[in-house]
C-alpha cells in the first residue's frame, strides 16, 4: 500500500484495533466453554498430552506413531484443531487459549476489511470506516470470542481470498489468482458451507458483467484463460484436499449431504423455499440488531443497525440504476473498479449468500451467517464512500448542491450513530454477561461441573446428554475422559443398551446430565428401565447452577435400592 497509509492512517487504525481488543478480551473465560468450541480442540490437547487422538470417523493420516485427524465432523475441517496447538501448549487447556487464537482471527479479519474496501474504493477512509463499525459490532465482537463455536475462520479465509482476487483483477498476475483459489479450497475445508460465499462472489461478479459478458460472449469464450484455470484448480484441490482424503476414506460428508438432502437432521424441510427464505432473512436483520446473543445474559437490540444497513442499499440500488449501471465504463473512472459495480457488490454477495442458505443438512442456525460478519460493515462504507462519490460522477446541478451537503451531513450522522450504538450494545452485553455468566449451554457451571469432577471423578464417568463430554475433557486437561453414551440418534436403540451396561457394572461411575428442562436427547427413562431391574437407583452427588440459582447440570451414581441420600425427584 501507498506510504499515505504507513503514516497518515496508521494510528487511527491502531486506535481501532485496541478498541476491539478490549471488547475481545475483557473476561475473556465467560461465556462457558460451548460443547462446540471444546469438541473441535479436544483431539489438539489429545496430540500434545501424547494421548490416542479419537478421530472423526476413525479418518486420519497416520505419521509414524501419531494420529491426525482430518475433519471434525462430515462438514467441519480441522483447522481450528491444529491452529489451537500452540495456544493451548502456551496458555494451558484453557478457555483463554481458545478465545485468544479466536480473537487475533478477528484482528487478522478486520485488518482484511480494511485491505479489501481500500481496494475497492481506492480510499483509506472508505477501509477506515468499514474496520470502525466492525470493530464495535456485537456480532463480530462475541461470535469471534467464541470463534471456533460459529467457525469464524470462514469470514477471514473468505476475505482474504475476495483481496487476493481483486490484486488478480487489479495486476493481472496469475499468482494472485492461485492464491485467491487455495483459500477458495481452504474455506471450503473449514466448513462445506463456505461454497454459498463461493457461490456468491461468482454470481456477484457476473450479474454485475452480465450486459458485458453477453455483448461479448463469443470474444470471452475465445480469451478464456485456460492457462490460469489450470494452475488455480490444483491450488483449489490442494487447499480442499484433506476433505478429499477424508471423502475417498469416509464418503463421510457426501453420505451426510445425501441423508439430509431433503428433510435435515433437525427436521428442515429444504423444499419449503418460501418458508426458509423468510427465515434467513429475517435471523439476518436479527444479525444486524444483536438480539441473537440471549445467552450473554440479556436482549440488547438496536434498531439502527438493520435501519442504516436499509437505506444505504435503497440510495446504492437508486444511484447506481438512475447512472445505468449496467453501461458503467471501467476506464472512464479514476478508481480501481467501476464505482456503481463497487457499491452493488458487498450487497449483491450478502444477498446470494441468504438464497444460497436456505438448504442445510442440520438446521437453520443463525450462526451459519459468522461467514458474512464483515460483509455488512464493507457494504454500508462502501455505499456511504459511493454516494459521497456521486455528486461529481453524476454532475448534479448547483440548485442541488445544498441538498447534497445536507445527505452527506445526515450520512456522517448516521454512520457516528452506528458506531456508538452498537459499542453501547457491546458494553452492555458485556454487563449482562457478568451478571449471568452465560446462559444454557453457554453457561459458565460447565466450569464448576469439571472442577468438581476433578477431584471427585475416581472411576468412569459417562456422559448423558449432549454438551457435556468434550468441554469436561478439555477443562481437566485429559484428566477426566467423559464418554458420550446417549448416542446422537433421535431414538434410541439395543446400542444404548449395551453402551449402558458396561457402565452399570461399575459401582464408581458418576452421570452426568442436563437439568430437565435443558435435555436435549433424553435418555433417562431407558436408564431407569436398565438399572432398576438390578435393585439399582440413583442418587445426586452434585448440582451445578446458573449464577440465577437456576439448575443447569447435574451428576448421579447408582447405589443399591433404598440407600440413596438424594434420590432424583
Amino acid at each position: 500500500m501507498p506510504h499515505a497509509f504507513r503514516s497518515s492512517w496508521i494510528f487511527p487504525l491502531g486506535v481501532i484495533f485496541v478498541i476491539y481488543a478490549a471488547l475481545s478480551f475483557y473476561q475473556i473465560n465467560l461465556p462457558g466453554l460451548h460443547y462446540d468450541e471444546a469438541f473441535e480442540v479436544a483431539p489438539a490437547l489429545q496430540l500434545l498430552l501424547g494421548q490416542p487422538v479419537a478421530a472423526f470417523r476413525d479418518s486420519a493420516l497416520t505419521l509414524g506413531q501419531q494420529t491426525f485427524p482430518l475433519m471434525t465432523q462430515d462438514y467441519i475441517g480441522a483447522i481450528n484443531t491444529y491452529a489451537a496447538l500452540p495456544f493451548i501448549a502456551s496458555l494451558g487447556s484453557t478457555p483463554a487459549a481458545l478465545r485468544t487464537m479466536s480473537i487475533i482471527t478477528g484482528a487478522i479479519t478486520l485488518g482484511l476489511t480494511f485491505a479489501v474496501a481500500y481496494r475497492l474504493t481506492g480510499k483509506q477512509w472508505a477501509g477506515l470506516t468499514a474496520t470502525l463499525i466492525l470493530s464495535v459490532d456485537p456480532t463480530f465482537i462475541f461470535w469471534n470470542r467464541q470463534g471456533v463455536f460459529v467457525t469464524a475462520v470462514t469470514a477471514t479465509i473468505g476475505l482474504a481470498a475476495v483481496y487476493c482476487w481483486l490484486r488478480r483483477f487489479q495486476s493481472g498476475s496469475t499468482r494472485w489468482s492461485a492464491a485467491g483459489a487455495l483459500l477458495f479450497g481452504l474455506g471450503v475445508y473449514a466448513k462445506f458451507l463456505f461454497l454459498w460465499l463461493i457461490a456468491a462472489l461468482v454470481g456477484a461478479v457476473i450479474l454485475l458483467n452480465i450486459r458485458r459478458l453477453w455483448s461479448n460472449r463469443i470474444k470471452a469464450i475465445n480469451r478464456l484463460p485456460i492457462m490460469e484455470a489450470f494452475a488455480a484448480l490444483p491450488a483449489f484441490l490442494l487447499g480442499c484436499s484433506p476433505l478429499i482424503a477424508y471423502n475417498l476414506q469416509t464418503g463421510g460428508t457426501f453420505l451426510n449431504i445425501a441423508q439430509n438432502a431433503s428433510t435435515s437432521y433437525y427436521g428442515v424441510d429444504n423444499l419449503a423455499f418460501r418458508a426458509n427464505l423468510i427465515e434467513r432473512l429475517s435471523q439476518f436483520i436479527t444479525v444486524l440488531n444483536g438480539t441473537h446473543l440471549w445467552y450473554l445474559g440479556d436482549i440488547v437490540g438496536n434498531v439502527w443497525g438493520p435501519v442504516f444497513f436499509g437505506a444505504i442499499m435503497f440510495f446504492v440500488v437508486y444511484l447506481a440504476t438512475r447512472n445505468q449501471f449496467f453501461a458503467s465504463n471501467p476506464s472512464q473512472t479514476a478508481h480501481p473498479f467501476p464505482p456503481d459495480k463497487v457499491a452493488l457488490f458487498p450487497f449483491l454477495v450478502i444477498g446470494l449468500v441468504i438464497l444460497a442458505s436456505i438448504g442445510t443438512v442440520s438446521a437453520l442456525w443463525i450462526t451459519h451467517f459468522a461467514i458474512l460478519m464483515p460483509w455488512p460493515a464493507l457494504a454500508v462504507a462502501i455505499g456511504g464512500w459511493f454516494i459521497l462519490e456521486s455528486k461529481a460522477r453524476f454532475g448534479l446541478r448547483t440548485s442541488y448542491l445544498q441538498k447534497w451537503s445536507m445527505l452527506k451531513l445526515l450520512l456522517l450522522a448516521g454512520l457516528t450513530i452506528l458506531v456508538i450504538t452498537n459499542l453501547s450494545s457491546s458494553i452492555r452485553y458485556h454487563l449482562a454477561l457478568t451478571e449471568s455468566g452465560g446462559l444454557s449451554s453457554h453457561s459458565d457451571a460447565i466450569y464448576d461441573l469439571s472442577d468438581w469432577l476433578a477431584q471427585h471423578a475416581n472411576g468412569p464417568v459417562a456422559a448423558m446428554d449432549w454438551g457435556l463430554a468434550a468441554p469436561v475433557t478439555y477443562l481437566t486437561h485429559g484428566q477426566v475422559m467423559a464418554t458420550e453414551l446417549f448416542g446422537y440418534k433421535w431414538q434410541s436403540g439395543i446400542q444404548l443398551t449395551e453402551r449402558l451396561n458396561g457402565f452399570i457394572a461399575q459401582p464408581d461411575t458418576l452421570y452426568l446430565w442436563r437439568a430437565p428442562d435443558e435435555i436435549i436427547f433424553d435418555r433417562s427413562a431407558e436408564f431407569k428401565a436398565i438399572y432398576r431391574p438390578q435393585n439399582l437407583e440413583e442418587t445426586i452427588e452434585e448440582a451445578f447452577y446458573e449464577k440465577s440459582g437456576r439448575p443447569i447440570l447435574g451428576v448421579t451414581r447408582l447405589v443399591k435400592k433404598g440407600t440413596a441420600g438424594n434420590p432424583p425427584k
